[in-house]
């Protein structure tokens, strides 16, 4: 008799867990509470999650089957999936709720089957951890449910009264209610595990998308948001997203608008929502979900509903993109969408505002520097030239005349990257103001392969270390000396050497200027501005020895050899 009991009874149990499983099945897949069942919770989450166990812990007394004054119930599903899932405070409650339910139902197994239903969201909630580890799955779910059933029964035993009723209860409601329960809390977290690997695998590909927008926007953005930049861009966002329309607005106007309703959506309209003016002003997203929002006075406008959210830089909004949606609502993760790209994008942009930034500083850097070296070499070529005054007024009118045409060239052509074939002619024109004095003393030798003569460096490299070579190396001597200017391309760095055969300087004159500790103006400007366009990818090196000369080398990585800058 006992066995047919049993039988009749966890038949019954199955079939009502299987509703309680159906239900959370069906809930678990609907878009609005899904995420609730896999990602971390707020307050009001919580509230839910306890009200939802609550209910169904509720609704598992009712499915049970009224037996010997008493109830075979599955109402222990509930209370410790709310503590499995939402942790002690959530299953404590639930179970507590669900348990006085029951009290207040009667007989002579209330007291205890209130203290046990609490006890199994407890229970639940001790296991909480290792659920968000994932590390919970069918077979410590069943467990788990089996340990929370049979200390119900044990809790049964001790708080009911009269005992010998109790033990007769629990020998026929044990088996069918551990199994049903136990099999109950096993689906119940398959489901759960299924929901969590549908979100993990939504919002990977929801980071690919936004990834793959971000990978391909950075080019458009280097000028920074303009309505043609915007326009490329929502492109891409609408057909990674797939939703109706998609626009990005600055804080006044359109800027590009794509989809539904762009015969009349316009670039360049005035932005007129109440919803765009509070995204920008609360710098949060908004959502839109009836066309009276949406404020387009277009007859035929389909647009219902829209998620705006703001491209945030340093917490102050640069403009808004918008998703819209015709007759179908915003979803969850059209929202996480939207802002995953809009962070994106603003950080986007602040990258491309931050490289203009640095590359306008670079460049005045440059400037600068270049202005050094200007009055720098017309002071030395001044006075090279009222050396021949006294002696060549013809020459010294030539040489005038020349020098003019140097700097009417350098201040026409406003660059500060130059070929190395124009740099050359400007040494040339240089060294025959210079021979104008020296006469027979200076001789120089250029060996420069014509195919290197295209190659891009910046202006004012050779010129002041060809005057350097003159003023220690050629002055010094009585009879004069020579000065080489070469360039190769050794591996991947183009080699420029300027050499002279006067007397040297030591090493420690040369770890002097090395180490910048020098008034050398020309050295130190040189090495500054080699180190503002190519930073320790270029390199400046001086060789000498007592009575065999000096050579000034100067190595530019080859990737940069052909990228000509011109200033703002």
């Amino acid at each position: 008799m006992y066995n047919s009991r049993i039988f009749e009874l966890l038949f019954t149990l199955f079939k009502s867990m299987s509703v309680i499983v159906t239900f959370a099945y069906i809930l678990s897949r609907l878009s609005s509470v899904k995420h609730i069942f896999a990602d971390n919770f707020n307050r009001y989450e919580k509230i839910f999650l306890t009200i939802f166990f609550a209910i169904l812990s509720i609704l598992g007394t009712f499915l049970g089957i009224f037996i010997m004054d008493a109830y075979a119930n599955i109402r222990a599903i509930g209370a410790l999936m709310g503590g499995i899932l939402g942790g002690p405070l959530v299953g404590l409650t639930a179970g507590l709720i669900a348990g006085l339910h029951r009290f207040s139902l009667g007989g002579f197994t209330a007291l205890a089957c209130a203290i046990g239903t609490t006890s199994s969201g407890l229970i639940g909630g001790l296991f909480y951890k290792k659920y968000r580890n994932n590390e919970m799955d069918f077979k410590n779910g069943f467990l788990i449910g089996v340990f929370a059933l049979t200390v119900e029964m044990i809790i049964v035993v001790l708080f009911s009264r009269p005992l010998a009723q109790a033990v007769e209860l629990v020998k026929i409601i044990a088996i069918p209610m551990i199994l049903s329960n136990s099999l109950g809390i096993a689906i119940f977290i398959s489901i759960l595990n299924k929901v969590k690997e549908d979100n993990q695998k939504i919002r990977a590909l929801q980071a690919e998308k936004v990834l793959s927008i971000a990978d391909r926007s950075l080019p458009l953005l280097q000028d920074g948001l303009d309505q043609e930049a915007a326009a490329e861009i929502i492109k891409m966002i609408k057909k990674e997203s797939q939703v109706d329309s998609v626009s990005i607005t600055n804080k006044e106007t359109v800027l590009a608008f794509t989809g539904t309703g762009e015969d009349h959506h316009l670039a360049g309209e005035e932005i007129k929502t109440e919803a765009s003016r509070r995204a920008i002003e609360e710098k949060k997203s908004i959502l839109i979900d009836n066309k009276k929002e949406i404020n387009c006075n277009h007859q035929g406008c389909q647009l219902t509903d829209a998620v705006i959210t703001p491209l945030k830089i340093e917490n102050s909004v640069y403009g808004l993109l918008k998703l819209y949606r015709c007759n179908q609502k915003i979803t969850v993760l059209d929202i996480k969408l939207a802002e995953g790209i809009s962070n994106l994008l603003a950080t986007q942009i602040k990258l491309a505002k931050l490289s203009k930034q640095a590359e306008l500083k670079s460049e005045a850097e440059l400037k600068a520097l270049q202005a050094q070296v200007n009055p720098h070499f017309l002071f030395n070529s001044l006075n090279a030239i009222a050396a021949s005054c006294r002696t060549q007024p013809g020459q010294a009118r030539e040489l005038l005349i020349k020098l003019a045409g140097i700097f009417r060239r350098t201040l026409k052509r406003n660059v500060y990257q130059i070929t190395l074939g124009e740099e050359i002619e400007f040494c040339q024109d240089y060294l025959s103001i210079e021979k104008a004095r020296l006469d027979k003393r200076l001789q120089v030798k250029w060996k420069i392969p014509t195919e290197l003569k295209d190659t891009i460096i910046p202006p004012f490299i050779i010129q002041p270390l060809v005057e350097n070579s003159i003023k220690h190396g050629i002055y010094p001597q009585e009879k004069g000396g020579q000065i080489i200017v070469s360039a190769q391309k050794t591996g991947d760095q183009l080699q420029i050497s300027i050499e002279d055969n006067g007397p040297g300087i030591t090493e420690a004159k040369i770890a002097e200027i090395e180490n910048g500790n020098n008034d050398r103006i020309g050295i130190n400007n040189i090495k500054e501005r080699l180190h503002s366009v190519y930073g320790s990818n270029a390199d400046f090196k001086i060789k000498s020895a007592a009575g065999k000369g000096t050579q000034n080398i100067i190595s530019i990585p080859s990737e940069f050899l052909f990228e000509r800058r011109k200033a703002n």
